[in-house]
């Protein structure tokens, strides 16, 4: 996400219009992408495609906008991006992370360079790609740091940016807001979380992602950092056991996916049972919620929604 988002991209993005840069390299580089991926491109980056939102965010923030020809069909919908950048809603659309991406569409856009994920189809897509010899880059931005070593592999790959300080110290003075807001929380008042994805209540955030990195900056334990991998299946008992105080949902998760909320076994689950331990909130780019500190000051929560305002 986002928000860096990936979280912060999204903040990051709102902080500015984004600003045309041409590229400055345009020979031959060398780029080793976030996957160890050797990849070479031959000359100007003036045509890109981006496969998933955080990709798109990247490119939005360090002022390539002008350069994507095609991005996943997310980022197209994507109110956030739109008025960051309003033409991205004309963009081609090339599929999405979660359903497969349309090579076919891509290749006909002619990329100079493309900008992959790792999961699902990511890589296989990645390795056809590079034998019709399309550039491509995988980024991985599962933590605060990652996120600025994506941006500056895309950088490096365009051919340079302005804009990589201007990134990084926009992150660090969001992250230095959060802890100062919460350098006064004792311990005693920690809360346990649980983030549930866009593909349904019971897949969760692992301790090798994003979500679980942004738990942890607002003093929140993630019930499921023990977990690795990418997001993982549990079972209600699972859920039951963990009895976290906060849930944060996806906005984009399905309203059959909310109703499971209902369930009995579900009812003993702090978070569910007390009124103000639950959030449903505008989506980052990985499908993850607002940071949980900009819901309220000092651990103050958004009522649970209803069916009625339930995503959707």
């Amino acid at each position: 996400m986002r928000r860096t988002f990936f979280g912060f991209l999204i903040a990051i993005s709102l902080c500015v219009t984004p600003i045309l840069l041409p590229a400055q390299e345009t020979g031959k580089r060398f780029i080793t992408d976030m996957t160890g991926r050797r990849v070479v491109i031959t000359g100007p980056v003036k045509r890109v495609v981006s496969t998933f939102k955080p990709a798109s965010l990247c490119v939005l923030s360090l002022g390539f906008a002008h350069t994507l020809v095609g991005v996943d069909n997310s980022s197209r919908k994507d109110p956030l991006q739109q008025a960051v950048w309003p033409d991205i809603q004309h963009l081609a659309g090339v599929g999405t992370k979660s359903m497969g991406i349309n090579l076919e569409t891509l290749v006909s856009l002619e990329p100079d360079l493309v900008i992959f994920y790792s999961q699902n189809d990511g890589l296989s897509a990645t390795e056809k790609l590079t034998a019709m010899g399309i550039p491509c880059i995988v980024i991985l931005p599962e933590s605060f740091d990652s996120i600025l070593e994506a941006m500056a592999l895309i950088a490096h790959a365009m051919g340079g940016s302005q804009r990589i300080s201007f990134v990084r110290d926009q992150m660090e003075a969001v992250l230095s807001l959060v802890d100062n807001r919460l350098a006064d929380l004792p311990v005693s008042r920690e809360k346990t979380g649980y983030f549930a994805s866009t593909l349904g209540l019971l897949r969760t955030a692992t301790g090798n992602m994003l979500q679980d990195e942004i738990f942890s900056r607002a003093r929140i334990r993630n019930v499921s950092s023990h977990l690795t991998g990418y997001f993982q299946d549990i079972s209600p008992e699972q859920l039951v056991e963990w009895n976290p105080d906060i849930m944060v949902l996806s906005q984009h998760m399905k309203k059959n996916q909310v109703r499971l909320l209902d369930l009995a076994p579900l009812q003993g689950i702090t978070a569910i049972s007390q009124t103000g331990s639950f959030a449903a909130l505008p989506a980052w780019p990985h499908g993850i919620s607002l940071p949980p500190w900009q819901c309220s000051p000092r651990y103050g929560w958004p009522k649970k929604p209803t069916r009625n305002d339930s995503p959707t």
